[in-house]
């Protein structure tokens, strides 16, 4: 029971410490609150109210500063006694032990001097602007009136270079001049708002003469000394160029020279408006329209000196190529006495021939023209190209005809010697085939080979015409060489089947007396070589019947033959 006695009083004790703590840590808090409130009480803001209220003030500006005196009598009067009464309050609270009470005090103080910190951060910004405001346009009044001064000077000693626009620039100047009287006006009142809205309006303005002033010059140096100067620089050299027997494929070019100083007439017109971008895009279409004068001119010049310099040139490259084709013309009459020509080159040599004529009355043409009469010579220079490259063309296929008719000569050569080998070759055929001593030779053999001799007999007759067709000539050649691999095929082949026949037939006479079979096949193949002459047939037969009874025997006395054999069929 002592315990829990002496427990109560414990627990008791250690209360009463923890509120008497808290009530120390509240009181400690209200102090520094109100501290805190009596060094925002030290802000500047009244002295600045009171500094502002000295500078002249009206309109919005006025208005706005009215506003902020009362914002901050409000703070004054009745935020500062708000807090000074809620930290009286908590104080008592906190000696009556009323701690929830004392929180919700302190809270109050807290909410009142973040309010109060607000508000008298925005009044000061705003006072600042004002402050920064009235400075800055004093400021601009001072460099708007010198700037003024500056532009009247400018106008005054370069007014020669202005043009027809120095009018309208010392209007424009005379307005800017009347709207910052205005301005200063507004600003000496203290009508920051306004004032503020001029200044743009005014600085826009001020700097968009000041871009016309610095652009002006030189576009009137355009259209007073430029474009004038280059149209009668044209003026003066298509008079020269005229009378030295130049004549234009544009005869408008005087009436285009009128025309272009009347629209420089008509752009420093625009100029005195101070239409600047349309006279910048007016001065680009008349330098372009000069620069094509110029350019004209200039390609009729050229053309003249290339002219001068290559039409004889080209006269001696017609003459070289007529001389060609009268060669060309009488080799193909002389070989074409020898030679059937089926590429047609005596027609395509005339046709080129019947071009090289126009090309010389055309050349001949401009020679006369060049001589009596003013002449476009850039018209000249075309065609002088043109027919350069129908000259290089001409020649290219008077070549490649001469290369034709020439090949014809050594085409006819290579066909006697391929003749010649052909008749060889034909002849060593037939020795070969009477030395194998048949008794006889197959007929298709015998056909084919006769076929193959009128042909190259045909070939030979062909050959020793008056005038020979080599596009013919060659057609049989390939045909007679395609037959002669097929005869010395088949000449192969009769050899071989003949030699390996008798080889055969003459082993198997071992089987003959023992074999009925191998005596019989031997019999058929025997009839089938000495009176059919069928050699193909009888190494069949036979080489049957001994691979029957000896298996591959065959193959080896074939083998045996094939390597012992020493002639070309």
């Amino acid at each position: 029971m002592l315990g829990v006695l002496i427990g109560i009083i414990v627990v008791a004790i250690l209360i009463y410490i923890g509120i008497v703590l808290y009530q120390r840590y509240l009181l400690k808090q209200i102090t520094d609150l109100v501290n805190k409130k009596n060094d925002l009480m030290d802000l500047p803001v009244a002295s600045d109210l009171d500094e502002i209220g000295n500078i002249n003030l009206a309109g919005s500006s006025l208005e706005e500063y009215q506003n902020l005196q009362d914002d901050y009598r409000n703070v004054k009067n009745n935020k500062f006694p708000e807090i000074d009464e809620l930290a009286e309050t908590g104080q008592q609270n906190v000696n009556d032990m009323k701690i929830f009470d004392a929180r919700s005090d302190v809270a109050g103080i807290k909410d009142a001097i973040q309010v109060i910190q607000s508000e008298s951060d925005r009044i000061q910004a705003a006072l600042d602007q004002i402050k920064q405001e009235n400075e800055d346009q004093q400021n601009e009044v001072k460099v708007l009136r010198h700037k003024y001064q500056d532009l009247r000077k400018t106008l005054l000693a370069k007014n020669m270079t202005y043009g027809p626009s120095i009018d309208m620039l010392n209007d424009n100047l005379q307005r800017l001049e009347n709207a910052f009287e205005n301005f200063a006006q507004t600003v000496e009142s203290g009508d920051h708002k306004k004032a503020q809205g001029q200044l743009q309006q005014l600085q826009s303005n001020t700097k968009n003469l000041e871009s016309n002033l610095e652009a002006i010059p030189d576009l009137y140096i355009q259209l007073n000394e430029t474009f004038p100067g280059q149209l009668d620089e044209i003026k003066t050299a298509y008079s020269q160029l005229i009378n030295h027997n130049y004549a234009f494929t544009d005869e408008r070019i005087p009436d285009d020279i009128n025309d272009i100083s009347q629209k420089v007439t008509e752009n420093l017109d625009t100029l005195s408006n101070l239409r600047l971008d349309a006279v910048k895009g007016n001065n680009e279409t008349i330098a372009n329209r000069i620069d094509g004068l110029y350019d004209a001119m200039q390609t009729e010049i050229d053309a003249r000196t290339e002219v001068d310099g290559s039409f004889q040139t080209i006269a001696d490259y017609i003459e070289h190529a007529e001389k060609q084709s009268h060669t060309l013309l009488i080799e193909i009459d002389r070989l074409g006495q020898s030679y059937v020509l089926n590429g047609k080159e005596d027609d395509q040599a005339h046709d080129l021939e019947a071009r090289l004529q126009d090309i010389r009355n055309e050349h001949d043409q401009d020679a006369e023209a060049i001589t009596n009469q003013p002449v476009v010579y850039s018209e000249i220079l075309q065609r002088m190209h043109e027919e350069n490259d129908q000259l290089d063309d001409i020649e290219s296929k008077q070549t490649a005809i001469n290369d034709s008719i020439q090949k014809l000569i050594e085409e006819e050569k290579d066909s006697r010697r391929t003749l010649h080998q052909f008749d060889l070759e034909i002849h060593e055929i037939k020795r070969h085939i009477e030395n194998l001593n048949l008794p006889g030779i197959p007929a298709s053999y015998m056909d084919y080979f006769f076929v193959v001799s009128d042909e190259i007999e045909k070939l030979s007759e062909n050959m020793n015409q008056v005038k020979i067709d080599m596009k013919q000539i060659d057609q049989q050649l390939g045909m007679i060489d395609k037959d002669m691999k097929t005869l010395a095929k088949k000449t192969t082949e009769i050899t071989d089947n003949a030699a390996l026949s008798e080889q055969i037939i003459q082993y198997t006479n071992r089987y003959r007396h023992s074999n009925e079979a191998v005596d019989n096949a031997s019999k058929r193949a025997q009839k089938l070589f000495d009176e059919d002459y069928d050699y193909a047939q009888s190494l069949s037969v036979i080489s049957r019947a001994l691979e029957a009874v000896e298996p591959g025997m065959v193959d080896k006395l074939t083998q045996s033959y094939q390597d012992q054999k020493n002639t070309q069929y």
